[in-house]
């Protein structure tokens, strides 16, 4: 839709006039309805149900419609989130492409490029949408119409066609169009066997067609002489042909042809193209440019906030920060969060990033001084005109007569929680009160690397073989896939390791040592008995999606998962849970987790970026935390704690085939992604109350179970809240809150 909404804002009357009538006749559908087509293995969800719900509130405001049919052919890759939200969003039949060409190739021969998504806990399928496949690589007219590219790209007549063909179908005379009206049937009647039904359903363009004011004109003329000679010749061809929507094609389809077909689960990662390519495995992507895929979580967590502080207060948004919703929402398109477009399309994305964030950063100083209080983010102003995303906070100057500072720490999450808070200072000799209360803190002097890695650590009692590895691959891929040397992971070296800078102190102790110019780390022990200490937090300055396991016949990157905030691995006694705050991929194998943490790319891997624009790359701060958990022998359910019936463990259609958090892990991952917010007072110096105070935004208490995703105004006398059921994993009996409040 944000295609759609720049023609918009500059159409008259007569056109918008015009594209409502085309609407309201059936002639134009919109599909997905989505501010745009998102990429499917990096954004978590809650960017994802934003983008949905920017694109069919605007559909809904210029149209009055809501969109019913969903068309998501490009993203690289398909995963088991957008099905349910799909569902969720009314939409029940969708249309994808790019899936594993292996798996394409099994479906087709099997006639189930019909299928119904499921969702691995929906035994009774009420969240399993009727999907259709498209059956070749790509949606091109030359892939698309058949099996015989050859005889499909003489069906690409328009002027912007971008495929190389002998010849063109010709409908100027009686024989031309008998000729290619054959050809143009036998094709379409080839992909009929790769569907358990009477309907087939071929693109006739792409994203690149209808570039030039006379490719429709001329698409049209020629299909539709074609067109008229197959159906008037029914009793030949058996087969009549249409121009249609979605909609129109889901519509022709039998209701003998949905209960047909087929029940699938799972997702479709990671993608190949094509097996016998030099780079068939499309999993570089998953964290190429790393720097925007943390940037984008950045502004996610600062409109949340923004959003809730508007609830609270009761006080409507500016206006401006809609463009900032909408630019997050296009942040996550398929060739934006992935990094896969060129340099100055990049920037362009980061440069509405910045803008968003200052739009945001601003709006929430607004809501918070509705009081006689002004208050300032401890972001620093100019850190949206940074080139990366790296984001220097304020540095408290004890000079010129300043004695003290009031800050406001605001919390965005729905729990009681214990975090470490950090601020930067120009003199270690401070005190911080609360409540007239003296607090415990801890001076640190600033260490001076621009790249660090962080661990924030608390293991408790637990008894753990730990070790941590940061090595380097050989990636002879692209911006899209990865191209590994064999399955050898190279340790980066000794020789550039300087001396560990060790750190004590009441609130926590640190290591931290230089592994190169480009790396150093830190492990952090947190002085803390709050449970949700028992964690490691990494910082790395350069639904939880699990591995489905390590196939050793395939390379490397063909065993790379996404990781869009977790993963987890477990044997009887203990499960690892490694939780991010941006995307990444992820292997895991014999109880060694390897994640891709961050790259340079120097190659062209052929499938859209050259090697200049593919290259570009910023500093960036990554951020992960691991936590260990013992587990007990007996499998429990969460609401009430009672032993699961063998039974139901052999039912595969059995929610058991899903792994869920525990509430620990949740309420860390909440953390990471949502941590506490600062702000400066205005009234500096005063004798008022100068101290740290704390913010939780005063929203009705939630059962322990449930997740607050979003709760905002969409209209001024109207809110959205969004809000899901969390069914926690008590196998990790210890923290299990079985008495808490839970629905």
């Amino acid at each position: 839709m944000s295609f759609l909404e720049r023609w918009w804002s500059e159409a008259n009357t007569t056109y918008r006039n015009y594209f409502k009538s085309l609407i309201d006749e059936g002639h134009l559908e919109i599909s997905g309805g989505h501010w745009v087509m998102n990429d499917e293995a990096t954004p978590y969800f809650w960017e994802a149900i934003e983008n949905i719900i920017v694109g069919h509130q605007y559909v809904h405001e210029i149209l009055n419609i809501t969109p019913t049919t969903s068309w998501s052919v490009d993203p690289f890759g398909h995963g088991l989130m957008m099905p349910y939200l799909m569902k969720l969003a009314g939409i029940n039949q969708m249309v994808i492409g790019r899936i594993n060409s292996n798996i394409k190739n099994i479906l087709k021969q099997h006639h189930q490029l019909h299928f119904r998504w499921a969702q691995n806990w929906d035994s009774q399928l009420h969240w399993a949408p009727l999907v259709n496949v498209l059956p070749n690589a790509y949606y091109t007219v030359t892939s698309a119409c058949g099996t015989d590219e050859m005889i499909c790209c003489q069906f690409d007549v328009s002027k912007t066609s971008r495929s190389s063909c002998m010849e063109r179908a010709k409908v100027d005379n009686v024989q031309k169009i008998a000729l290619y009206g054959e050809r143009m049937a036998n094709q379409y009647r080839s992909l009929q066997t790769f569907y358990n039904s009477e309907a087939v359903l071929v693109a006739a363009g792409d994203d690149f067609l209808y570039s030039d004011s006379d490719d429709l004109k001329i698409v049209h003329r020629v299909y539709s002489a074609l067109f008229k000679y197959i159906n008037r010749n029914y009793d030949r061809f058996n087969m009549r042909v249409q121009f249609g929507t979605v909609a129109d094609y889901f519509k022709s389809l039998k209701g003998n042809a949905k209960r047909r077909a087929s029940i699938l689960s799972g997702d479709f990662f990671p993608y190949m193209d094509n097996a016998f390519s030099n780079a068939p495995f499309w999993t570089g992507f998953y964290n190429h440019r790393a720097y925007f895929k943390c940037f984008e979580r950045i502004i996610q967590r600062e409109l949340r906030l923004v959003d809730l502080l508007s609830v609270a207060i009761g006080i409507y948004l500016n206006s401006d920060v809609e463009i900032a919703r909408r630019n997050l929402a296009l942040s996550i398109h398929h060739d934006a969060i992935t990094g896969t477009s060129k340099r100055h399309v990049m920037d362009d994305y980061m440069l509405r990033l910045r803008s968003a964030l200052h739009i945001i950063l601003k709006e929430q100083e607004r809501l918070l001084s509705i009081s006689d209080e002004t208050f300032t983010t401890l972001f620093v102003n100019n850190s949206v005109k940074t080139k990366g995303m790296y984001l220097p906070r304020i540095t408290f100057s004890f000079a010129d007569g300043i004695e003290s500072y009031k800050i406001q720490i605001v919390s965005q999450k729905t729990f009681s929680t214990m975090e470490l808070v950090k601020i930067n200072v120009s003199s270690p000799f401070i005190t911080v009160t609360h409540n007239d209360k003296l607090l415990t803190i801890q001076v640190v002097r600033i260490l001076k690397q621009s790249d660090l890695f962080e661990l924030v650590y608390n293991d408790g009692s637990m008894e753990t073989n730990f070790a941590l590895y940061f090595n380097r691959i050989n990636d002879y891929g692209g911006a899209y896939t990865m191209v590994s040397a064999g399955l050898s992971l190279e340790n980066i070296t000794d020789k550039n390791r300087l001396s560990p800078t060790i750190i004590q102190g009441p609130i926590y102790s640190s290591i931290t040592q230089q592994l190169s110019s480009q790396l150093a780390y830190s492990i952090t022990i947190i002085n803390s008995t709050d449970d949700n200490a028992r964690s490691i937090q990494i910082d790395l300055f350069t639904n939880v999606t699990l591995s489905p396991g390590y196939d050793r016949k395939m390379k490397l990157e063909a065993n790379i998962y996404p990781m869009i905030t977790e993963t987890v691995i477990e044997d009887d006694k203990l499960r690892c849970t490694v939780l991010g705050a941006q995307s990444t991929g992820v292997t895991a194998k014999m109880g060694l987790v390897t994640l891709m943490v961050d790259r340079e790319m120097y190659n062209d891997d052929g499938k859209g970026l050259d090697y200049y624009e593919a290259s570009e790359s910023h500093p960036s701060h990554l951020r992960y935390r691991i936590i260990f958990e013992p587990k007990t022998s007996e499998m429990k359910n969460f609401d009430d704690l009672k032993t699961i019936d063998k039974n139901e463990l052999e039912n595969k259609s059995s929610p058991m085939n899903t792994m869920y958090h525990s509430q620990l892990v949740q309420q860390t991952l909440e953390e990471l992604l949502y941590p506490a917010a600062l702000f400066l007072s205005s009234s500096i110096n005063s004798t008022d109350n100068n101290e740290m105070s704390s913010v939780l935004i005063d929203l009705p208490r939630l059962p322990d179970n449930i997740q607050l995703i979003t709760i905002r105004y969409i209209a001024r006398k109207t809110i959205l809240l969004s809000m899901r059921q969390l069914p926690y994993d008590c196998s990790v009996e210890l923290y299990c809150k079985s008495d808490s409040n839970t629905v």
